[in-house]
């Protein structure tokens, strides 16, 4: 049975977790299967790759001795971390994601912004022709997660929060394995979309703040209902407590 919610992804999730979604959705998930889960907690961590959402509830799930549903918000398919940080604990270890996550002040010695455009630039380029095998990878990623997770007990649910980078190519036979209950849509649905389309407020940036696009700009904080009646019923369709 269970007996804790984790939540885990990028800036979307860190703001539904600040907002309490988190623990609205282990009430829910509660109540609907008649009994308690007493814990609710966060992962996220904004600017987060998919790869630390990924390797972070693996490494949490080893950690703890109680049965969790994971519920894993994936972000951006190009965001990529290298180790160039020191260390602020062992949980996270030396990880950031040069073009979201400056971390300025954690750099490991003689590492320079010059350092981190030249990553960027560098990755940048490498990424121009290669969206179907970057997304077959991590589609791997995500099918190893949800196999080991399962055999030790533990739940999950992954779905998209904003990427629109790589829709086009989910019909790709490679890319066939989404087709996972645990994985919401093939992979195709994108919470943050779908909230502005049931009119969820958005957040508001402020008068200087770049222009983010509605169907990637953050909910508002606190405005988790939809999200979480959405994910609730979800999850008792296809029984995934079970």
């Amino acid at each position: 049975m269970i007996a804790h919610v984790v939540v885990n992804g990028c800036s979307y999730m860190e703001s539904y977790a600040h907002g309490g979604g988190h623990i609205d959705l282990a009430r829910r998930l509660g109540f609907i299967g008649k009994f308690n889960i007493p814990q609710a907690s966060t992962l996220a961590i904004g600017g987060s790759a998919n790869s630390r959402i990924l390797r972070t509830t693996l490494k949490h799930s080893y950690q703890t001795t109680q049965p969790v549903l994971y519920v894993l918000g994936m972000t951006f398919l190009s965001r990529l971390e290298i180790p160039i940080c020191e260390p602020e604990n062992e949980f996270e270890g030396r990880w950031a994601n040069p073009q979201n996550q400056e971390f300025q002040s954690r750099w490991q010695y003689k590492w320079t912004k010059k350092d981190s455009d030249r990553f960027v630039e560098t990755k940048l380029k490498s990424e121009v022709y290669s969206i179907l095998d970057r997304i077959e990878d991590l589609m791997y990623r995500m099918l190893a997660t949800i196999t080991d997770l399962k055999s030790r007990g533990h739940r999950v649910i992954m779905f998209q929060q904003a990427d629109n980078l790589y829709q086009s190519y989910l019909d790709n036979p490679r890319l066939a394995l989404f087709d996972q209950p645990e994985i919401v849509g093939k992979f195709r649905w994108r919470a943050t979309a779908w909230q502005a389309e049931q009119g969820v407020p958005p957040k508001d940036y402020g008068l200087n703040a770049p222009y983010v696009p509605p169907d990637m700009t953050h909910p508002a904080g606190g405005h988790h209902q939809k999200l979480n009646e959405y994910l609730t019923n979800y999850i008792q369709e296809r029984k995934l407590l079970t």
